[in-house]
């Protein structure tokens, strides 16, 4: 039973009672930000009115939980950011669902063989039987398998369904977390709505080589549906690199190249954009940086942003994710805003992008999206 506090306030939508229980969260300093997410995952995960039409609550506040694993956010930034994530959820309904352990009753040779054949007969709960017999004795296999149905099928949403849950399996089920298995069905319930082939084998989607320019193909264009090119892009690449990849395994590359980037162009405009020197000074503290971010200049935003990071990346991460907090509006909040910058610096933190203009556009796109929104 899902009994703690907070989640009575989720699943109760209590927003008074929420706004007291965030008050005295501030007056804690023994706080913990990991655990307030964690108390709140088995919710995030069962979403019931999917308001963007796919799992972005989940995937936006996995990335924060990634961030404060690594001890990108301060204090100040993780209250507010705890505040946004918590209005946000108030605002959805949840289905109070918590997979646990199972006895194996049947266990099966191949059990990714029995987890396909069940899902191309959309018989899901059998699907997950056999998924968590994989997990248990593959889970490397089992997670890079359920990536690849998700890639496959993203052209169809906009890569969302990759996106959404490479965060589910890189900080949930990867490291065994308590709400794994509850992840697990949340994902394979989700592949329910495809009709998979049951002698589905990735090496059918794969491509050999991306062109040289990949990365600034998706990154050209400043709308929603070409942020997701570099969203997909760029999860496809932490995918590469994820501890449990298999450099054998392949990746869908094909079907993303031909149904989003095959026909893109380069965008000059934001090419030479990034090419520009950064006549701008470094903010020497987040209020500065604050008081000089622009909703009405879109160059003046995306070059302060890339000057913080160039100048020092640790204050980047946080004075975006604290401004983009404090300037939450329900009406008009949309999780991409944490989505594509996220995404943007970890391509260049971790060494990702082919060239650093590449690198480059991808955080102008990240920024642009977020002021003409």
């Amino acid at each position: 039973m899902l009994t703690s506090r907070l989640r009575k306030l989720l699943l109760g939508r209590d927003q008074e009672e929420a706004k007291k229980f965030i008050d005295r969260l501030y007056q804690d300093n023994n706080w913990s930000a990991i655990s307030f997410i964690d108390e709140m995952l088995p919710l995030l995960l069962f979403q019931s009115n999917l308001k963007y039409g796919n799992f972005h609550q989940v995937k936006m506040t996995l990335q924060i939980r990634h961030l404060l694993r690594l001890g990108r956010l301060s204090p100040p930034t993780q209250r507010e950011v705890m505040k946004l994530l918590l209005n946000e959820c108030l605002r959805e309904s949840r289905i109070n669902v918590q997979a646990g352990e199972i006895a194996l009753a049947e266990r099966k040779d191949e059990p990714l063989t029995s987890m396909l054949q069940e899902l191309s007969n959309h018989s899901l709960h059998n699907a997950f039987y056999y998924a968590l017999q994989a997990f248990e004795e593959n889970p490397d296999r089992l997670q890079e398998l359920l990536l690849a149905l998700g890639g496959v099928y993203g052209p169809e949403n906009l890569g969302h369904s990759l996106s959404c849950f490479f965060p589910v399996i890189e900080e949930i089920v990867n490291s065994n977390h308590p709400a794994s298995k509850t992840a697990l069905l949340s994902y394979i319930l989700y592949l329910g709505r495809y009709d998979i082939p049951a002698d589905f084998d990735p090496r059918d989607y794969k491509k050999e080589d991306m062109p040289d320019n990949a990365l600034r193909l998706a990154t050209s264009g400043e709308d929603i549906v070409n942020l997701h090119h570099m969203i997909t892009l760029v999860t496809y690449r932490l995918w590469e690199q994820a501890d449990f990849h298999d450099e054998n395994f392949p990746l869908p590359y094909r079907i993303f190249f031909q149904k989003r980037l095959k026909d893109k162009e380069v965008s000059n405009k934001q090419l030479t954009r990034v090419q520009k020197p950064l006549n701008i000074d470094m903010p020497e503290n987040y209020e500065e940086f604050k008081k000089s971010f622009s909703y009405e200049d879109v160059e003046q935003s995306t070059f302060l942003v890339r000057k913080a990071w160039q100048e020092a990346p640790e204050k980047a991460w946080d004075w975006i994710f604290r401004l983009y907090a404090e300037n939450y509006q329900s009406d008009n909040w949309n999780p991409h805003f944490y989505t594509g910058i996220y995404l943007a610096f970890r391509l260049i933190e971790e060494g990702l992008a082919e060239d650093r203009l590449a690198a480059e556009m991808a955080v102008d796109q990240a920024i642009a999206y977020y002021v003409k929104s």
